[in-house]
């Protein structure tokens, strides 16, 4: 955020005197105004700029948020807002920290983080505070459950145009950071089939990549192929497993 450099205290001190041809508007009738009059009407306006500016980049940034395709509910959700309550709750949160930092800065082109365990534990909370903080840094991600990218996928190759085909399989493949979440623990073979040319093609392009499941780390080959996961491990992985109960269950 912009910062304005504040008003010299010397030069807003009164002098005692009134000073002569200086007025608060363009009327004749307006009282005269000492010096600092002047400087906290400068002060005022200053802070009611700032705060028009403030909104500005607020309405955009929530823009930017929404094209990213981060669900409403996760919006506002950030690192602070996540509830870590046991250490594994708060080691995850900082790992996801480290993460966002690390590719907001272009540090570790091409990593790919998993976070995997029971629904409700705060995986998909975690994943958008990491988006977030990516497109506030100027980047591109998007976010999208496995289920929608590939009906996508599939209705553009429907629809017979190679442009349209193309352009979805671009949505996937081009962000800096993808945030896949639903993964399916026993996808068909045409769906595994799909998703390792997404994810090569990010391989390829060294794009980071976030994929979330409801599944236990022993299940990810199942999910995703050999051919993958032999990818992630060149291009390096971060893996939090999310063992704690749902937080939706207990807020219930």
């Amino acid at each position: 955020m912009d910062k304005c450099s504040p008003i010299s205290r010397q030069a807003a001190q009164p002098t005692g005197l009134r000073l002569v041809g200086l007025r608060a508007g363009s009327r004749p009738d307006d009282p005269l105004l000492s010096a600092e009059d002047l400087a906290e009407r400068g002060r005022q306006e200053v802070r009611s700029l700032l705060a028009t500016r403030r909104k500005a980049l607020e309405r955009q940034w929530q823009r930017q948020l929404a094209a990213s395709g981060i669900p409403e509910r996760f919006r506002s959700k950030g690192f602070a807002d996540y509830q870590a309550d046991i250490a594994e709750q708060l080691l995850a949160r900082s790992i996801c920290q480290d993460y966002a930092c690390a590719l907001s800065a272009g540090q570790r082109p091409g990593e790919t983080l998993l976070l995997l365990g029971g629904p409700g534990t705060g995986k998909t909370h975690l994943a958008c505070a990491i988006l977030a903080t990516l497109v506030r840094a100027g980047q591109r991600g998007w976010y999208v459950s496995l289920p929608s990218a590939l009906r996508s996928l599939r209705d553009a190759s429907a629809s017979r145009s190679q442009g349209s085909e193309a352009d979805a399989f671009a949505q996937l493949s081009a962000p800096d950071l993808l945030v896949l979440d639903d993964l399916i623990d026993a996808p068909q073979d045409d769906h595994r089939g799909v998703l390792f040319e997404v994810l090569d093609a990010r391989y390829a392009q060294q794009r980071a990549t976030i994929l979330i499941g409801d599944l236990p780390a022993s299940r990810l080959e199942h999910a995703l192929g050999p051919r993958v996961i032999e990818r992630f491990h060149e291009a390096g992985t971060h893996q939090v497993s999310f063992t704690w109960p749902s937080h939706r269950r207990r807020a219930g």
